[in-house]
């Protein structure tokens, strides 16, 4: 019996020991609904990178209320109370003033013995404050960087229009005292929102040599019809306007400011997190002051104002600056080079005919003659010249009809006599690599016609023997017109592209900044209203209820749709985050299960190999997802010092591609985002024995 009871308890020991630990709940309060899009995303990668073990995110909006509201504060905190009273919370995050001092109003209630970790905390206000059970970060802002950066690349500057809300007055005092470093130079002028049609005019009516300082934020609900970055658009394209508040500025027409690194605080934010998860006390992790200011402009706007950028201080970032020559035309030259293989065949062609025509001395006359007629009526420019001196032995009839010149006038003289060539440094290099190597293939030069006309030549060159004599062959072929029609051609698959990119984004945007948050003031008024419905009223508050949950599924839904859309972790904490995030949200959505692994992805790629990455991945797991008919697929993104390689499998029903009659749209698209940066695209399927969609791309500098 004893060893019966022995066994039993050895038993539920193993049990308890092999059990999961319960999962850490992590509570995210925003001032607004506009701050999640940039912060929650990479907090939550960067705190599950951090913190071991499993965490259960959950997020709060306050809506930022007039402060006179307090019944919508209490409201607010009686539905917070209500919602997880049966749930215990390890640290509640908030996220900007507004925030902290409701969290702090109703901790005793609301969010009793939590730790709270803060961030979004101007320094200069709250330097040095500290609260029982609070840490955090506070966060600089480059008010006075900002000021003297505008006043450095305006030097003539007489005004400085400040347009502010009316209700903060701490940074209206902080912004005078920032400008009477200045006040022999320069005069205040100070505007009051909310947004509106007037304001927009007042500040457009002041005089010449005038910088705008923008403070005003949009608010989230009850906007008047010229709002917040509304107004900043209309203002930025009519007069040069800064902004110490990154997200009052960049892609709004702005020119710059200084503003913190908002990844590097994200990471310090977590790291304070999971030391709070782990149990140590706040008051035993002082509030830091978050990453150093750097100067960030928008070289679109540099353009505008004609701003020339060594103007900038040293350090300063420049953002959003159109690509290189290189940078767009890299796919010309890929396609320029496939046209040159298949011309190498006539080339190689020319090449046998002289080593077949040495082989024996008695077939020599028979070859010269093929070779005469060959070198006559070729369609292709074909000259001889002699290595020592470089002037034409003889020139075939397609150098007299695509040239100008006689035989009679260039035999005897060298391509400098006749100014054939545009470019003679080019000559000059191809007469050393034939002297060097013996033979130059595959060049690209502009020649000159007699009439001054230009073309553009692909050719090669070949030492060959002459009466004893070393002489070069040369042929050549105009491909003026073809290059035209392939960059023609070549464009569209680019812009069509682009297009798409732009009007997903703007939809994105659209569904996330007022979609969204139509959809969320509806949840908050069904909830006022089914808490001021009697209690007696029990179908009635039964049916509010289900509408409640009905459209915060909804929003769910369209934020989620948001994010397939335009992933703004792709944008702003790069490939990697933006796939993990993406497998995730995949796997919760679908029931998909995705096992993703990364391994030695550069910490930084070019903007349209990493969106190109990405939307294949969306592409090839909504193949897997809806033709495999299993629940599981592998994503594997790899990395080396050449290229990267993204690879998706399933061991699902599989197909024969051989017996696949066209392409689809989805698999198209895919081949020419990847022809786009240089990559490949590759596909592995067998029926019944699943199927590996594999994309690699080139890393370039």
């Amino acid at each position: 019996m004893r060893c019966v009871v022995f066994g039993i308890l050895l038993c539920v020991l193993a049990g308890s020991a092999g059990a999961e630990p319960a999962p850490k709940n992590v509570m995210v309060l925003f001032q607004d609904l506009g701050q999640r899009a940039t912060f929650l995303d990479a907090f939550e990668a960067s705190l599950r990178a951090q913190a071991p073990g499993p965490i259960t995110f959950h997020e709060a909006y306050l809506e930022n209320p007039p402060r006179d509201a307090e019944s919508y504060w209490a409201s607010q905190a009686d539905t917070l109370r209500r919602r997880y009273s049966g749930l215990k919370l390890d640290v509640l995050v908030v996220n900007g003033p507004s925030a902290l001092e409701f969290a702090l109003e109703y901790r005793d209630t609301v969010f009793p013995g939590v730790p709270i970790a803060v961030t979004g905390l101007g320094a200069q206000q709250f330097a040095g404050k500290t609260w029982p059970g609070v840490t955090g970060l506070t966060t600089p802002v480059g008010l006075g960087e900002t000021i003297d950066l505008a006043l450095r690349l305006h030097p003539d500057t007489t005004t400085v229009a400040v347009i502010a809300p009316r209700e903060d007055p701490f940074w209206l005092a902080a912004t005078h005292t920032e400008l009477l470093r200045y006040r022999n130079r320069i005069k205040e002028a100070y505007f009051y929102g909310p947004a509106s049609r007037e304001l927009f005019e007042k500040v457009t009516a002041l005089p010449d040599h005038t910088i705008v300082l923008f403070h005003l934020a949009a608010a989230p609900s009850g906007q008047p019809p010229l709002a917040g970055l509304d107004l900043l658009d209309a203002i930025a394209a009519r007069m040069p306007t800064y902004s110490a508040w990154r997200t009052l500025c960049l892609g709004h027409g702005c020119i710059g400011g200084a503003f913190d690194d908002t990844t590097k605080q994200i990471v310090q934010l977590a790291g304070i997190t999971a030391r709070l998860l782990a149990g140590e006390r706040p008051e035993t992790i002082p509030i830091v002051n978050a990453a150093n200011l750097t100067v960030q402009v928008d070289w679109r706007a540099l353009q505008r104002w004609h701003i020339p950028e060594s103007s900038l201080p040293a350090g300063s970032e420049v953002l959003y600056r159109e690509p290189s020559l290189w940078q767009r035309g890299r796919r010309y030259f890929i396609l320029g080079l496939a046209v040159i293989m298949l011309q190498s065949v006539l080339f190689v062609a020319l090449f046998w005919q002289r080593a077949q025509k040495r082989k024996t001395e008695r077939a020599l006359s028979q070859s010269e003659q093929k070779f005469s007629k060959s070198f006559r009526h070729s369609p292709l420019v074909v000259t001889i010249t002699r290595m020592s001196d470089t002037r034409y032995v003889d020139v075939n009839d397609a150098f007299e009809e695509q040239t100008g010149w006689t035989r009679q006038d260039v035999i005897g003289r060298t391509s400098l006599d006749i100014h054939l060539w545009e470019h003679p440094d080019e000559r000059v290099s191809l007469v050393e690599r034939l002297r060097a190597t013996g033979h130059a293939r595959d060049l690209e030069f502009r020649v000159r016609r007699k009439d001054g006309t230009i073309f553009t030549a692909l050719g090669s060159a070949e030492l060959i023997d002459v009466n004893g004599e070393p002489c070069a062959l040369s042929v050549a072929a105009d491909i003026s017109e073809r290059k035209l029609a392939e960059e023609a051609l070549a464009g569209v698959g680019r812009k069509l592209i682009e297009a798409q990119e732009a009007e997903r984004t703007h939809i994105a945007r659209e569904l996330h900044d007022d979609i969204n948050q139509r959809i969320a003031l509806l949840a908050m008024n069904l909830q006022m209203l089914r808490q001021s419905l009697p209690a007696s009223e029990i179908a009635t508050g039964r049916g509010i209820d289900e509408a409640y949950e009905q459209v915060a599924n909804l929003g769910t839904g369209v934020h989620a749709l948001s994010r397939r859309l335009h992933s703004s972790a792709l944008d702003y904490l790069g490939l990697e985050a933006a796939v993990t995030s993406f497998c995730r949200e995949l796997s919760e959505r679908q029931h998909l299960k995705v096992r993703l692994h990364v391994e030695n992805l550069p910490a930084t790629l070019p903007h349209d190999i990493s969106l190109c990455l990405f939307r294949v991945l969306q592409e090839a797991t909504h193949n897997a997802l809806k033709y495999s008919g299993v629940a599981e697929c592998d994503v594997s993104l790899t990395g080396t010092s050449a290229e990267i390689q993204l690879v998706v499998h399933d061991s699902g029903a599989g197909f024969d591609p051989a017996n696949v009659k066209g392409q689809g749209l989805g698999m198209t698209s895919m081949r020419e985002r990847l022809r786009l940066v240089s990559g490949q695209l590759s596909i592995e399927s067998r029926p019944g024995h699943g199927t590996t969609i594999r994309a690699t791309v080139p890393v370039r500098g």
